[in-house]
């Protein structure tokens, strides 16, 4: 008995030498080492989807895929190709259509661009951008012309205005759209930019006003309150994404409240455009909060703040605004009498 005991030891010692052997006969092998699995790296965008690549992408890479992924991802696969129906069809691209063509339709009548010392947004006389709607307190509220509210929001000063304003709606708007949806879109793009040329109106009466900053910063308003309504629905991998965003919005808002105090830029406008998206999402995503006490508390707040905004702000521009006579009748060199 005892002798099998012996037989049996040995026997596993030596397939023991043996695996041992084998192993390192494996490892010293080049053509049979152990490889690592490759590591992976990805940047994503709600639109365009994720792209993924085996080395660390480069700040280049990423500030490109930032501002212009559609550079990144090409349309060579079935995914690129239905990211770029979704943007060709996007409500961000065709109100960028139409604004680009509303302000070549104003240069046209206007007889080409001005100089540079007349406009430097690179547009036509500030006199064709009242006519054809831009925010005039004095004609709104003597003549009734409420609808500039609206139209002004669809009008820009010039290419650079212009220009500035399209890179964060075929950005930032465009991403926001595929996640809330092209109606939740366009209420806070249009409420935001109408609210923050009423604001405008009471802030600032004597001045004429164009642009969809209020709307876009109606979205970025939006999007802060999104994000914390959505908190707690954020899955572990995306936390680090969420909390980048915050950041970026954060800063956003602070460079255009910086901003807002340069020549020719609206500081009521933009605020209102912000406070205004604020409230609209806080009411039209606040269903989306899982806790009742907080659903309802956040949809009351958002309404409070919405209907408390509107109210209190058009009783101060028919009540307590003066407007000046002279917007109603708006010239330019050479053309006054």
């Amino acid at each position: 008995m005892a002798r099998d005991q012996e037989v049996a030891m040995a026997m596993q010692a030596e397939e023991f030498q043996q695996a041992e052997a084998a192993r390192a006969e494996a490892t010293d092998s080049p053509g049979a080492a152990l490889r690592m699995p490759d590591i992976t790296y990805s940047v994503v965008d709600p639109l365009w989807g994720e792209v993924t690549t085996t080395e660390a992408p480069s700040a280049w890479f990423r500030l490109l895929f930032c501002c212009c992924p559609c550079c990144i991802v090409g349309c060579s696969t079935k995914e690129a190709k239905r990211a770029w129906v979704k943007f060709l069809c996007s409500c961000s691209l065709i109100l960028a259509v139409l604004q680009v063509a509303i302000l070549v339709a104003v240069i046209a009548v206007d007889g080409g661009m001005v100089s540079y010392e007349e406009n430097p947004m690179l547009g036509p006389k500030f006199n064709r951008l009242d006519e054809a709607g831009g925010k005039n307190a004095a004609k709104i509220l003597l003549q009734g012309e409420w609808w500039r509210l609206a139209s002004a929001t669809m009008l820009h000063a010039g290419w650079i205005h212009l220009a500035g304003n399209l890179v964060v709606q075929l950005h930032a708007g465009v991403q926001l759209e595929v996640i809330w949806g092209p109606t939740a879109w366009l209420v806070v793009y249009f409420v935001s930019g109408i609210y923050a040329n009423l604001l405008s109106c009471v802030l600032h009466p004597d001045t004429i006003g164009v642009g969809s900053s209020g709307c876009l910063c109606g979205l970025i308003g939006g999007w802060l309150s999104f994000i914390f309504i959505t908190w707690n629905q954020t899955l572990p991998s995306d936390i680090k994404m969420r909390n980048a965003q915050v950041t970026s919005i954060v800063l956003s808002i602070l460079m255009v409240l910086v901003f807002s105090f340069l020549p020719l830029m609206d500081f009521a406008a933009h605020v209102g455009g912000l406070l205004m998206g604020t409230g609209t999402s806080m009411v039209m995503f606040g269903s989306r909060l899982q806790h009742t006490w907080y659903r309802w508390a956040t949809i009351v707040s958002g309404t409070v703040m919405f209907c408390a905004l509107w109210i209190s702000t058009l009783i101060l521009f028919v009540e307590h605004t003066t407007v000046q006579d002279f917007l109603l009748n708006i010239c330019q060199r050479p053309n006054c009498p």
